[in-house]
């Protein structure tokens, strides 16, 4: 017991005299000139003992005489220095220049900044957060020349389209019919390859933009080798946030603010539509007199004084009374609210002794402005841990994310403007009208589907994760395995009640959906990194690489109806009429060797060598091998003798590369194969069931090819103040996989094989300015602008043109995104009559271009390609500006040239049908012949004729944020606190006359408003 005592003693005083020895040091970390450095990670090596500089870049710590201190910060060298007694400690940390340089990741490895040889961007989480946008693809607008990012549907949630230098498949395929073109971002064959931490990802939508470290985006051939076949399109690599060692830090970053609708259609009064459904009551007398030859051509006062006759076709339940007493009813403001949206993520990182980690939780919820129950909410949750233990690190990330989309009502939107503003919701009792608008009675009173009537719920669950082990025998030797596997799963539900526009009140006519598809894949790479310095002037790096990628996907889909409204989606088999029932599983591998030598020179001379060999199971036995090489070659000229005093110029570097790659991901798995279908047939008088072959074979189906050249100019002068960099490129596509049409004859609707070629060129441009930089004030700009044209070269054997969905077309010498129609020439003039009859025209209508002057218009001689959908020039602009404390930020972006069919205008242009609301236009009548739009009432002589500039600028985003000072983080024991609100969307600036000229290719259906957010933010460490 005595011994005991005696060991308590001795601990206690040994304790008690390393306390009375630790002594209180205080200092500031600044940078090289002088800046305070806030956030660096002080430790007493050996110890859990530490701490983190303030905003002022001031930090207190208690260390023992002899102890060392660790300093250390994310792109500045790291020091250590022993304490020797000093009552204060002072410390500047310099750049680390090569570290700052290795930002720039590139598939399976990173380099320096400036020994890149290939055309890639690269955006920062500070970036990529500033505008605290609810998705990665929206934090991306406007900010990386080439690449083109499009909302396609303004439901919260909806993913958004991401295009690198434009479109690069040819397609044939009946979504670029009369309805535009699709909402699903994954039926678009164009879109990047997406790496999430070696993951290969088809919905970056899961991602919460608090957790990206970083993006980079490889754009051209010999950046993407590396990656194959799946990088034909561009390859966008996303890096998750990794801890870093010293103290652990902890984050709290939030958001809340509320969307409206904005960009509101200018529809037409209620004055207004009584006078037009007047109008065009005469235009139907109008033409009639026109086209009858026993009749004296009408005049202009003939056309005022004809009789007109309102029927109750046109009007009835109260709309009579209303149209008398001027009392309109307006279903946008019945139909929409003010949502809310709300954001939290929580993070925390540190680490020591080569253990590092981070970890990080999410919730996001954004409701929709349409309705009373849409809603996206999404949940995330990530983690990373590595150790080094040696020569050997092993590490793991994982990445969860749930969401919930409640979509709601598919016709809200559309029905909410086609309802006239003389309909109204209630009767004189104040009852609701079943029926609003007695013309038309497909709609059902949009009251119950603003509370349900109609859900459309879709729910997915990710897991991403990644486990690597990394040895280091030597310095110059790293061997790498890394196995990603990916496991999601999506359920769609739908139910149509009984009181929507889809059942009319018909219980046979209520639907449940129900489908879920579950899909798992894996990628496992093996990676072994050579670097060499051959010499002092000579480096050589080298990466070779085996890659295995594995992809199962299954699930199944069913439809009943005549299903009561409680049941919802969940019991399909309440529904008595079983519509669909099915289930579906496909498999796709691919194996792949890859290798990639840089070389450097003296750093002026960079070459860059990169071959993959790739094999793909999509592909037709015998084809599905082959070799994918590319080379790149970049000159710091800034660095040669002659320029060394050139005082103003800070980087001067010319690149030049050329590559090959390959992409299947045009077709589907099987494809290459003919299978068989069940077919009922008669066999005598008896009804009996069979088999037919469902689509040719093609034993030849093979790699389509790309070869492209790529020429870059990366500038820099003034001390970097102003930077620029210009990239040139041409690629041609040869054997372009798609679907080519056949005769009947061959008994087939189409066939799938490599039939074309195309080509894509191009130009793209940055400028990044510091425009002012003094010691309290500066204004940064940051400009892009690219333009890409495409051109179809070849058609299968002697074809040049092949006519899909209702204007569409492949024509050899034109772009693939074509609009082929008839050319419009104005309206036919009264005294045009004559020339117009020959048409069977009349003054008023739309005057179309007879291309033969043959006196017919017929699709095969007079149709052409008047427009495209993919846009002539894309560009954006940000300014910021910071004063002390406050910062500021206005970003703009903008598509120019975009031309394609409206659907919106299709039903509420001024020629389009009676019983929708009408766009508040000038149209045609004899006293106005100069106006734009034909006469109401009178239909086009040709095909379709809605089609529309859909150019814009839109400014994204304004945002203001105050930085708290130091004295006040002080305390309450903070490293930084930052205060902010934005505004996003606040304006747009076009002359389509829809409700957004971004979503103006989309069917209004399943469709909402444009939205413009207003959120306050909140972002502490400490």
């Amino acid at each position: 017991m005595n011994g005991l005592k005696k060991l308590i003693w001795v601990i206690c005083l040994g304790l008690g005299s390393t306390l009375w020895a630790q002594d209180q040091l205080s200092g500031v970390v600044n940078d090289e000139t002088g800046t305070p450095i806030p956030g660096v990670n002080i430790m007493v090596k050996g110890t859990s003992n530490g701490t983190v500089t303030d905003f002022d870049g001031n930090y207190q710590i208690r260390v023992a005489k002899g102890e060392t201190l660790v300093f250390s910060y994310l792109g500045f060298k790291g020091q250590e220095i022993t304490y020797q007694n000093q009552s204060t400690l002072d410390v500047v940390l310099v750049e680390d220049t090569a570290q700052l340089d290795e930002v720039v990741v590139i598939g399976y490895g990173s380099v320096k900044k400036t020994d890149l040889t290939g055309a890639v961007a690269s955006i920062g989480a500070e970036e990529l957060t500033e505008q605290r946008r609810t998705d990665l693809a929206q934090a991306v607008r406007g900010t990386v020349a080439g690449v083109d990012v499009r909302r396609l549907n303004s439901k919260p949630g909806s993913p958004l389209s991401i295009r690198v230098r434009g479109n690069t498949v040819i397609t044939n395929s009946n979504q670029a019919n009369a309805d535009g073109q699709s909402d699903d971002v994954t039926a678009d064959l164009s879109r990047p390859l997406y790496v999430v931490d070696g993951i290969f990802l088809d919905n970056i939508n899961i991602l919460n933009p608090a957790d990206i470290q970083q993006m980079d985006i490889l754009k051209d051939a010999s950046a993407t080798a590396i990656y194959g076949s799946r990088g034909a399109n561009g390859v966008v690599i996303i890096t998750t946030k990794n801890g870093i060692e010293g103290k652990t830090q902890f984050s709290y970053d939030a958001s809340f603010g509320v969307s409206s609708a904005s960009n509101l259609v200018d529809i037409m009064s209620g004055d207004e539509y009584i006078e037009y459904i007047d109008d065009n009551l005469r235009a139907q007398q109008w033409k009639a007199e026109w086209l009858n030859s026993s009749t004296p051509n009408p005049t202009a006062a003939d056309f005022d004084n004809y009789t007109i006759n309102r029927s109750q076709s046109f009007f009835d339940n109260g709309e009579t009374d209303n149209i008398a007493n001027r009392d309109y009813f307006d279903w946008i403001d019945y139909i929409t609210r003010t949502a809310v949206q709300s954001s939290h993520t929580v993070s925390m990182s540190g680490g020591q002794n080569g253990l590092v980690y981070s970890s990080s939780i999410g919730y996001l919820k954004d409701e929709g402005v349409v309705g009373n129950d849409q809603a996206y909410e999404r949940y995330t949750a990530s983690t990373s841990l590595s150790k080094k233990m040696n020569r050997f690190t092993i590490g793991l990330r994982a990445y969860l994310s749930y969401s919930e989309q409640e979509k709601g009502s598919r016709e809200l939107f559309r029905s909410a403007y086609r309802l006239p503003v003389t309909a109204d919701p209630f009767d004189d009792n104040g009852e609701l009208i079943l029926y609003p608008d007695n013309e038309d009675q497909r709609f059902v009173n949009p009251y119950y589907e603003v509370n349900g009537a109609w859900k459309n719920n879709q729910r997915i669950l990710n897991v991403i994760s990644n486990f690597y082990v990394q040895y280091e025998p030597s310095d110059w030797l790293s061997l790498k395995s890394t196995f990603s596997p990916n496991l999601s799963s999506t359920r769609n539900g739908e139910h149509r009640g009984l009181l929507t526009k889809s059942a009319r009140n018909d219980p046979s006519r209520t639907r449940a959906y129900y489908g879920v598809d579950l899909r798992n894949s894996y990628t496992w790479d093996n990676t072994a990194d050579f670097n060499f310095d051959i010499t002092d002037k000579q480096k050589l790096g080298a990466t070779l690489i085996t890659s295995v990628y594995y992809n199962q996907l299954e699930g199944n889909n069913i439809e009943t109806r005549n299903v009561p409204d409680f049941h919802g989606f969940y019991n399909t088999s309440a529904g008595t009429d079983v519509r669909q029932y099915s289930s579906y599983y496909e498999k796709e591998t691919t194996a792949s060797v890859a290798g990639r030598i840089n070389y450097n020179v003296n750093d002026k001379y960079l070459f860059t060598f990169t071959g993959r060999y790739d094999g793909a199971s999509k592909l037709a036995e015998g084809n599905k091998w082959n070799f994918f090489p590319s080379a790149a070659f970049a000159w710091r000229a800034s660095e040669e003798q002659f320029l060394q005093n050139a005082d103003w110029l800070t980087n001067l570097k010319f690149r030049v590369s050329y590559g090959k790659s390959g992409n299947y991901n045009t077709v589907s798995p099987y494809k290459s194969f003919a299978f068989l279908n069940n077919s009922n047939y008669l066999f005598g008088d008896d009804l009996t069931n069979g088999n037919v072959v469902n689509g040719l074979s093609n034993p030849e189906l093979t790699w389509e090819v790309s070869e492209e050249v790529n020429l870059g100019v990366d500038f820099g002068m003034l001390n970097n103040r102003v930077n620029f960099s210009l990239e040139l490129y041409d690629k041609t596509t040869e054997g372009a996989i798609f679907s080519r049409n056949l005769l009947d004859v061959t008994g087939f609707d189409s066939a799938v094989g490599n039939f074309g070629s195309m080509n894509n060129r191009g130009i793209e441009f940055t400028l990044n300015t510091k425009n002012i930089q003094t010691e309290d004030f500066s204004w940064n700009t940051s400009l892009n602008f690219a333009k890409n044209k495409n051109e179809i070269l070849k058609l299968e054997g002697d074809l040049d043109l092949q006519v899909f969905g209702r204007h569409s077309a492949l024509i050899v010498g034109q772009p693939s995104d074509a609009i082929y129609s008839y050319e419009q020439d104005g309206i036919w003039q009264i005294d045009e009559a004559a020339e117009a009859a020959v048409y069977n025209a009349v003054p008023g209508e739309h005057k179309y271009v007879d291309q033969n002057n043959d006196g017919i218009l017929d699709a095969a001689n007079d149709k052409v390609v008047i427009g495209t959908t993919a846009p002539d020039w894309t560009g954006g602009m940000t300014n910021n500006f910071k004063y002390k404390n406050l910062d500021m930020s206005v970003m703009m972006y903008t598509r120019q040239g975009v031309f394609g069919h409206s659907e919106f205008h299709q039903h509420h242009d001024t020629n389009g049908e009676t019983r929708f609301s009408k766009i508040d236009a000038a149209y045609w009548t004899p006293d106005s012949p100069n106006a734009d739009n034909p006469l109401p009432g009178l239909g086009p002589t040709q095909g379709e004729y809605f089609f529309e500039d859909m150019s814009f600028v839109k400014i994204g985003n304004i945002g203001l944020g105050y930085s708290f000072p130091s004295t006040l983080l002080d305390k309450f024991k903070m490293t930084s606190a930052r205060l902010s609100i934005d505004v996003q969307n606040p304006f747009t600036f076009t002359d389509f006359q829809g409700p957004d000229p971004e979503t103006g290719l989309q069917n209004s259906y399943d469709m909402s408003f444009q939205t413009r957010t207003t959120l306050i933010g909140l972002k502490v460490a400490f």
